[in-house]
């Protein structure tokens, strides 16, 4: 006996491509969005290197005797560089944050649109039809 092919009706396959595919669509982006974001700004790398020089500037000269003035010029050269690899870790990190909570907010306060535009369309509608 052949077998009868049957149409699905076209509101259950946008009700489906409504509410499951173009959500998990926009999840994918947001996503494929983060995986960039840390990778232009690679927090465990920042962190791990938080407390080292900026650029890896150190004076590595030998020192021969006691010299006071060279141990304060090592010492001062040394405290600056790890203060500026910090300061700019920081604020590479925050920045980064800050990226990744904006895209968050932004995806959450989409998907939270679209899912709930049906039912906002018909109440519309309906207060519409009602003011008539």
């Amino acid at each position: 006996m052949a077998k009868k092919h049957t149409l699905t009706p076209i509101t259950v396959l946008f009700v489906q491509w409504y509410y499951l595919e173009a959500p998990l669509s926009v999840l994918r982006g947001y996503f494929a969005y983060v995986k960039a974001l840390s990778e232009i700004v690679p927090f465990v790398f920042l962190l791990r290197t938080l407390l080292l020089p900026w650029k890896n500037i150190a004076d590595r000269t030998k020192m021969r005797g006691i010299d006071l003035s060279r141990i304060m010029e090592k010492l001062s050269l040394g405290l600056l560089s790890c203060g500026v690899g910090f300061v700019v870790r920081v604020l590479t990190i925050a920045m980064g944050l800050i990226a990744q909570i904006l895209l968050l907010t932004f995806v959450l306060l989409y998907l939270a649109v679209w899912l709930l535009f049906p039912a906002l369309f018909l109440l519309g509608i309906g207060y519409s039809v009602q003011s008539l």
